[in-house]
């Protein structure tokens, strides 16, 4: 079996179309090439991580082929010969993320109460402690 990477013409060649094809061989090394991008962009914190999508199209068209034959009296007639060709076409799409945050925390000693229809936050009494004129609570 031919290696993906292997350089030979194949024009001639019977090939079976499966992920190990050289039919397939363009899209696996644009893969590689996008996971080894994305891989170095989120080793190096640039982004928090990344999505890589692989779309392959498969379609098999009539395709037409003309060539020239001589028949059996010496006359060139020329033919059509009809098959179905493979198309694949791939894309390779690539998300990298980059978040960003900003945190707070509000926190008090202050009691969550229902006054009518809302909740407002007061301060924390003792019981025991003297109200005040100015305590709205």
């Amino acid at each position: 079996m031919l290696k993906i990477n292997e350089k030979i013409d194949l024009s001639k060649k019977v090939l079976d179309i499966d992920v190990y094809s050289p039919i397939f061989a363009e899209m696996l090394d644009n893969l590689n090439a996008e996971i080894q991008r994305t891989i170095k962009k989120v080793y190096d914190k640039d982004f928090a991580n990344g999505e890589i999508s692989l779309k392959l199209s498969i379609d098999i068209p009539n395709a037409f082929k003309n060539f020239s034959k001589t028949n059996e009296f010496g006359e060139v007639l020329n033919e059509t010969y009809t098959y179905r060709a493979p198309k694949f076409e791939h894309k390779i799409t690539t998300t990298l993320k980059k978040q960003f945050k900003q945190e707070g925390t509000y926190e008090e000693e202050r009691e969550v109460k229902l006054d009518g229809d809302r909740f407002v936050a007061i301060p924390v009494k003792v019981k025991d402690q003297q109200i005040s004129i100015d305590d709205i609570y």
